[in-house]
């Protein structure tokens, strides 16, 4: 055991046996129990997680009082907490993900507020999003043709060429979402907002029977609430297998909340954009990473790929199934 270790670990009534090193995170084994250490290096948040008690305190994995009745304990310029160690699952359950989303839009409800737009700000988001996505849009369209010049093109340039067509239709699903969104959210001038987890992933939620809790609020802030579902699908997304249990999961968590059109057309507008895969050909197209292999590359842009078209397959589902998505559709 380290000494700062050591010196952090006598505010709390414990008897320390060992400590597993996880970075910012350590492992206590202690007469006790088994515990999570973990540092926080920003003031802010410390502040995230300190709102988050006041509001969610239940509903939040429990944080230990130090010796002298604090949540927080200082070292240098340093702060740490106390919480129970959790073993998190690799793949979720489908119970779990439904217990996941009932929870967050029960912890949701608590602060969910209705706010007034202002027109130039709305304006100004807007044109700023819809202006970001072109510039990415025009140089993959420029990066493609350059690529269909070469006489020989690279592992990397074919397979961006082969997802080209696709990962355009991704910008447009995204572009024309936006667009519902500003035209619904102008006319009524009112948009809501919750006190939201920020990290929501569902390695960040222990489910109980009586209501589960989550942890890591270090990102808790003032937001958008599908935020936190924006988090929790770019995280599932990423995981081996994706099916419907996610979309039954949504589905509990649109009833809680009543979500309304402009909401859902924001949210799927930002997590259709293909973004991600825009800056893996950045990367590779202007050499920022020049110790990066052919096959390094390769497998990132595949990867990507694979996100967009795991994304796309969900988001498929949720506006297949969304009465309004399919009243507009028919109008």
């Amino acid at each position: 055991m380290q000494r700062s270790d050591i010196v952090i670990l006598s505010h709390y009534p414990l008897h320390v046996v060992r400590i597993d090193d996880y970075g910012k995170v350590k492992k206590v084994h202690a007469a006790e129990g088994t515990f999570a250490l973990k540092k926080i290096d920003d003031v802010q948040q410390l502040h995230a997680i300190e709102r988050a008690a006041f509001f969610y305190r239940s509903q939040m994995l429990p944080i230990y009082w130090s010796k002298r009745g604090t949540l927080f304990v200082t070292e240098g310029n340093d702060y740490y907490y106390m919480m129970p160690w959790v073993s998190v699952r690799e793949q979720p359950t489908a119970e779990m993900i439904l217990a996941f989303f009932r929870d967050l839009a029960s912890l949701q409800q608590k602060t969910l507020q209705e706010i007034h737009v202002d027109e130039t700000e709305l304006k100004n988001y807007y044109e700023a999003k819809k202006a970001a996505w072109e510039e990415e849009r025009t140089f993959l369209q420029s990066y493609v043709e350059q690529c269909e010049r070469e006489w020989y093109m690279s592992p990397f340039q074919l397979h961006c060429c082969t997802y080209f067509h696709e990962t355009m239709q991704a910008y447009w699903f995204a572009e024309t979402k936006l667009e519902t969104w500003y035209e619904k959210t102008k006319e009524s001038k009112k948009w809501r907002i919750a006190f939201v987890h920020g990290n929501a992933r569902f390695s960040h939620y222990v489910p109980r029977e009586q209501g589960g809790q989550f942890f890591s609020w270090e990102r808790a802030k003032w937001a958008f609430p599908l935020v936190d579902v924006a988090v929790a699908l770019d995280e599932y997304v990423r995981t081996p297998s994706v099916d419907d249990a996610w979309v039954d999961g949504f589905r509990e968590y649109e009833k809680k909340l009543s979500l309304r059109e402009e909401e859902l057309a924001f949210f799927f507008s930002h997590v259709a954009s293909p973004t991600y895969l825009y800056r893996v050909v950045s990367d590779y197209a202007e050499k920022r990473k020049k110790k990066q292999s052919e096959y390094r590359a390769v497998s990132k842009l595949q990867h990507a790929y694979l996100v967009m078209k795991r994304t796309e397959q969900l988001l498929m589902r949720m506006t297949t199934l969304n009465p309004l998505e399919v009243e507009s559709d028919s109008q």
